[in-house]
């Protein structure tokens, strides 16, 4: 990925501060731009996109002062233009609102967060990868990664899950970062990477758990154990309902043990699991460590009972395996029992059922009314209405057609554009209208160049197809 370089070290260019900190300036726009590309997007996909744009635009100056439509252009086929947009706006903030330093691009996530377009997340990234800060990241991989190693069966999107996961995100890479004692280094980018990259190619939503790096720390990859072996409950005592998570939600274990192979799928379509009764209860599996980062409950003497919706950390490091403990590591997992235990952790974080997406009827930047109002006359008596507006001046309306109509589903709505042919009568010359929206005439041929989200694409090829 040519957006992952060796890490700046501050120390090693102690004295050439001013061309250091246009270095490192750079290296957090790199790190900036690729976030922005990569959100929605896959990897494959972005990485050509960011080698053109760094080559034209290599710097945050160089960006600031591109034109938006140039900057349209080079994000064209990308989607999500807002992105191209906000990193445009961002670009022109940094060089407004600093200071004349050598390194105009801020290292507090609280400072990039005032950027437009810089979020918890990017911020995050941008911090600790490249100028070595312990904050951290916590992307949908992410995510995932936790729930599973701390057996948090929650809605991932929830606020007070994400709060609780933010936070542990946030004591891990301070913790293996050595914050507050040690400074800046390379240990948090590399960290959050780590992280953000197991979630994409192992942890995933049909998880590999037979390859990943950290199984023995998994909270529910040892529940899954337990599962695919139909060990009985060596106790059925219930627990004091204070002692009771009061984050997770319900999940039947006898139910889940038998889920269906699909139950990892990550299609958007796919239905949740059931919640069922309330978790069974069962003698806990030994206890398990991130790295050696998280507590274990194997303790010989008991500890007082954290609060069981916080999970707890330290920094002390697990004993080094011995050889009488290797002779008592369970054996491997047969295929079945592997498969059983993937489609158990494939239900973490649990998946919570799509909200209906709302539909909308619309022109070009027009919403239509209701779609069981609309009539072949009401559509092009509104886009007529809606092309006069534009303040065409001498130019009268002609002959208007309907050329037919096209769904576009975006994550947060199903459009329906109704595409109209309007035809024009006179000179046409210069801008349409003075209004907010700058518009200009194109040629027919030159419509192929021309910057066009994907669904307005769509319907210049339906216009073009007649």
């Amino acid at each position: 990925m040519p957006w992952r370089k060796k890490w700046l070290d501050p120390a090693e260019h102690e004295g050439a501060e001013p061309e250091f900190g246009k270095v490192l300036e750079k290296r957090a726009y790199e790190v900036w731009v690729s976030e922005v590309m990569l959100q929605q997007t896959r990897v494959s996909t972005v990485i050509p996109y960011f080698n053109t744009w760094i080559s034209k635009w290599p710097t945050v100056e160089a960006l600031a002062e591109a034109s938006h439509d140039d900057v349209l252009a080079v994000w064209k086929g990308l989607g999500y233009y807002s992105r191209a947009t906000r990193l445009h706006d961002g670009a022109k903030a940094v060089l407004a609102t600093t200071d004349d330093v050598p390194c105009k691009i801020p290292s507090a996530v609280d400072a990039l967060q005032k950027i437009p377009g810089i979020g918890r997340y990017t911020a995050g990234a941008v911090s600790s990868i490249a100028f070595g800060e312990a904050e951290p990241v916590l992307d949908g991989n992410v995510a995932r990664v936790l729930s599973r190693q701390l057996g948090l069966y929650v809605d991932a999107k929830d606020k007070k899950s994400t709060d609780v996961l933010w936070d542990v995100a946030g004591s891990l890479v301070k913790s293996v970062a050595g914050y507050p004692e040690q400074g800046r280094s390379p240990v948090p980018g590399q960290w959050n990477q780590a992280l953000m990259e197991l979630g994409s190619t192992i942890c995933t939503p049909r998880p590999k758990c037979e390859e990943c790096p950290i199984q023995r720390t998994c909270r529910v990859y040892a529940e899954g154990q337990i599962l695919s072996t139909k060990k009985a409950a060596v106790t059925t005592d219930v627990p004091d309902i204070e002692d009771a998570c009061t984050l997770c939600l319900q999940l039947d274990t006898e139910d889940l043990a038998t889920a269906p192979e699909d139950a990892g799928d990550d299609d958007e379509n796919d239905a949740a699991p059931k919640p069922a009764k309330k978790r069974k209860t069962e003698q806990k599996p030994p206890a398990n460590t991130i790295s050696n980062y998280f507590t274990s409950r194997t303790a010989p003497n008991p500890k007082p009972k954290p609060d069981p919706a916080t999970p707890t950390l330290s920094t002390e490091a697990a004993p080094p395996a011995t050889e009488s403990s290797n002779k008592r590591k369970t054996p491997p997992a047969t295929p079945a029992q592997a498969k059983a235990i993937a489609t158990y952790c494939s239900l973490f974080p649990k998946k919570m059922p799509k909200k209906a997406v709302p539909e909308e009827d619309a022109f070009p930047q027009q919403t239509l009314l209701p779609a069981d109002q609309l009539t072949t006359e009401v559509r092009k008596a509104t886009a007529c209405a809606h092309v006069e507006s534009l303040g065409l001046g001498s130019l009268d309306v002609g002959e208007v057609r309907e050329l037919g109509s096209l769904v576009h589903v975006f994550t947060h709505l199903k459009l329906t554009m109704h595409v109209v042919h309007v035809g024009l009568e006179g000179a046409a010359e210069g801008g349409i209208g003075e209004g907010k929206t700058a518009r200009k005439w194109v040629e027919e041929g030159d419509m192929g160049g021309a910057t066009l989200s994907t669904g307005m694409r769509r319907c210049w090829e339906l216009v073009a197809g007649t």
